[in-house]
């Protein structure tokens, strides 16, 4: 699993990559390195937000591009997606593994020991692990873990028998990135850094160069 959801994860929506640039942003991340594409519509109505995950994911499956959808587990099989990344307040892990089939990618998020234990728990395949730094894309986002914070929740995470992969998220971007990736994790989740650049490879290399 890890080979699967470790390097770069790239997150978008329909208002930052409307579905007429798809096509060149997709082609560009994956391009620049970037391993992972992940639907965040938060507020899109039905059929709009899942013909928009399908586009996404017929894109990137022609790209090599891992997908995974926010939130919808209904939206990640209905569009064919490769897994579903689940929030606290979204349907629980255990409910959803069995709706979902084998090898499909259970994403959770955690910001706390206590959240990473039930993550862990419950099996999942890798955890989000924030917010790193101050964020404006999730309202409800705790207070900051810092890289301080963050090494340590990493650390207590490799000490488990079997530790999914920890992914990094929150307020990241090139320039604050480098001590992110010292803390252990197997990867970085972003939004705004790339999903907002002017050049979004270009913004890709960056991260990834770090």
């Amino acid at each position: 699993m890890a080979s699967r959801v470790a390097g770069l994860h790239v997150l978008i929506d329909p208002v930052r990559v409307p579905p007429a640039r798809l096509d060149r942003f997709l082609g560009a991340i994956a391009h620049a390195g970037a391993a992972i594409v992940q639907v965040r519509a938060k507020g899109a109505a039905e059929p709009d937000g899942l013909d928009y995950a399908r586009q996404v994911v017929a894109t990137a499956r022609r790209l090599g591009l891992v997908s995974i959808i926010n939130d919808r587990v209904d939206w990640a099989l209905a569009a064919g997606a490769d897994g579903v990344h689940l929030g606290q307040e979204d349907t629980p892990l255990a409910d959803a593994r069995r709706l979902v089939p084998p090898g499909f990618i259970l994403g959770a998020s955690a910001g706390s020991a206590g959240e990473l234990d039930a993550a862990c728990r419950a099996g999942a395949g890798y955890v989000g692990i924030g917010p790193v730094y101050q964020t404006t894309s999730k309202s409800d986002a705790g207070p900051p873990l810092q890289p301080e914070g963050l090494r340590s929740l990493v650390a207590w995470l490799q000490r488990q028998a079997s530790p999914p992969p920890a992914i990094a998220i929150g307020g990241i971007h090139p320039g604050n990135v480098e001590p992110v990736w010292r803390t252990g994790v197997q990867g970085v989740a972003v939004i705004q850094a790339v999903s907002g650049a002017r050049d979004p490879g270009a913004a890709v290399r960056a991260l990834l160069a770090r």
